[in-house]
């Protein structure tokens, strides 16, 4: 049986891989939720999974987003993988 992963466009895949989704500050305000959990293709990269989400919540568009996999700052190009916890959050200052 196919599965089908809801969060990347309408593509039937073979297998998906289950990714935890924080969202910070203004993202979490937008999103509605401080916590998602999505289904995604192997080979998904961040950058992907980012897009996706601004595509479904139109209003994080407008802002600089910043993300870590896994409690570190990741490489937009990074791979993610089962079970990760990939943060969005934007941009933060301190001193």
């Amino acid at each position: 049986m196919r599965a089908k992963c809801l969060s990347l466009p309408r593509a039937t895949y073979t297998s998906c891989m289950k990714v935890a989704i924080r969202f910070f500050a203004r993202c979490r305000e937008i999103v509605g939720e401080h916590r998602k959990e999505l289904d995604v293709p192997p080979g998904t990269r961040l950058q992907d999974l980012v897009a996706r989400l601004k595509e479904a919540y139109p209003g994080l568009k407008q802002e600089q987003l910043r993300a870590a996999v896994n409690h570190c700052y990741a490489d937009p190009t990074a791979p993610l993988h089962e079970l990760d916890e990939v943060a969005i959050f934007p941009p933060v200052s301190g001193g």
